[in-house]
């Protein structure tokens, strides 16, 4: 018997941390689930895998799930049988942590159990979407299709993060060659200058004593600030991490203007795409608004989807859930009410991401274009503090030995 340590959510929404003493991971994985919770973590105590650099060690990249899943469901396609494709997927793999998951799947299939359970055992790889895809495709006998399906969603989804990425490159360069300028400026240039500004004996102007004094309290007392720095992010992560702290900041990001509404975008693109995705599989709509609910990162649109899980569970329509909910444009709840008077709701939903990926798109560009005027201005405004602060005093100290 071994002891495992979990982390798992209830269908309300609320998350359980606990152990578990069984015989395998399969058996503690059925344990849970018969209790209907939603494994996030599974770790057997005390193993080092749970350590932080044993985690990062052990990531495997996005890319290369994307890759093995299209892969699979070509091989499965062809007529393989799927303990077969995925040791050829072994044998190719170069992850070595990749390499011993594939290898883990495929035995725990060869031993009798359904390819969705031998996913489950490895959330941190497989995501709870993969494996109820991968579940919904076994059971309607079309895991080639799902798993084609599914790879093309993550790769949208992947395109889509980088380009997410690719817009905050940018700004971020700028920013941190604006903190290193400051650095040198504080920790090597002032110091001198400030002696030779004291041995002149001049009044020295307002913008060049600010500077000074912040250099000076900068360079003395730079230990202090760091740890004012660290204890606030420490702080500001411990209240990120409780649902009322987690639920102001997504507020507070979603009521940003421009940043608010590029966040509101990329949610509803990545809603309209996995649930679409999810009815396509044949999942019923419950689960796929909890399944979606489950990997939504913002709690202001969490908090909304359980709220529309719970009226589609007492019997109202979708539709009219969404269209009472500000957070969702009108246009979502009523192509959703289309879809469900036409019984087409999986291909409006899917359009209907197609849609919002556009505007996702334009709201990046918009940002970027917004972005790149605004450091420029700030970082002219800070480049001009400092000539004016170092070259002021260097003229009238100038201006005094010529007369």
């Amino acid at each position: 018997m071994a002891i495992f340590k979990y982390v798992a959510k209830d269908m309300q929404g609320v998350y359980h941390k606990g152990e578990i003493e069984t015989a395998d991971e399969s058996h503690a994985v059925a344990l849970l689930r018969k209790k209907k919770l939603i494994i996030t973590s599974l770790k057997i105590k005390g193993a080092s895998g749970n350590m932080p650099w044993d985690k990062f060690m052990n990531r495997v990249p996005f890319s290369e799930v994307v890759i093995m899943t299209r892969q699979l469901a070509t091989m499965i396609e062809a007529g393989l049988v799927l303990s077969e494709a995925l040791d050829i997927l072994e044998d190719q793999q170069e992850n070595k942590h990749f390499k011993a998951v594939l290898e883990n799947v495929s035995k725990d299939i060869k031993a009798g159990l359904d390819f969705a359970t031998a996913l489950e055992k490895h959330p941190d790889i497989f995501p709870p979407l993969y494996s109820k895809l991968v579940k919904a495709g076994q059971a309607s006998g079309k895991l080639d299709t799902i798993l084609l399906e599914l790879a093309k969603n993550l790769e949208k989804e992947r395109e889509f993060k980088s380009r997410v990425r690719g817009a905050m490159i940018y700004p971020i360069v700028i920013v941190f060659m604006m903190i290193v300028v400051m650095c040198i400026m504080v920790f090597f240039v002032m110091p001198k200058l400030i002696g030779l500004y004291k041995d002149s004996g001049m009044d020295l102007p307002l913008p060049t004593k600010i500077m000074i004094t912040g250099s000076d309290i900068i360079i003395n007392f730079w230990w202090l600030i760091l740890m004012v720095i660290i204890g606030i992010v420490i702080l500001f992560k411990k209240f990120a991490a409780t649902t009322k702290g987690r639920l102001f900041i997504d507020q507070r990001i979603l009521k940003t203007p421009v940043l608010g509404k590029v966040t509101s975008v990329v949610i509803l693109t990545s809603f309209t795409r996995t649930f679409g995705l999810l009815i396509a599989s044949g999942l019923s709509i419950l689960e796929s608004i909890q399944i979606v609910s489950d990997i939504t990162g913002n709690k202001v649109y969490q908090n909304c989807l359980e709220t529309a899980y719970k009226g589609v569970e007492k019997g109202l329509p979708l539709s009219t859930q969404l269209l009472s909910m500000k957070e969702f444009p009108k246009i979502v709840g009523q192509m959703v009410k289309t879809g469900e008077e036409t019984g087409k709701l999986d291909e409006i939903i899917l359009k209907l991401s197609d849609y919002f990926q556009s505007e996702a798109d334009n709201a990046l560009k918009n940002i970027t274009t917004l972005i790149e005027p605004i450091v420029l201005v700030i970082l002219g405004i800070g480049v001009g503090i400092l000539v004016i602060s170092i070259i002021l005093p260097i003229y009238q100290l100038t201006t005094n030995i010529s007369h």
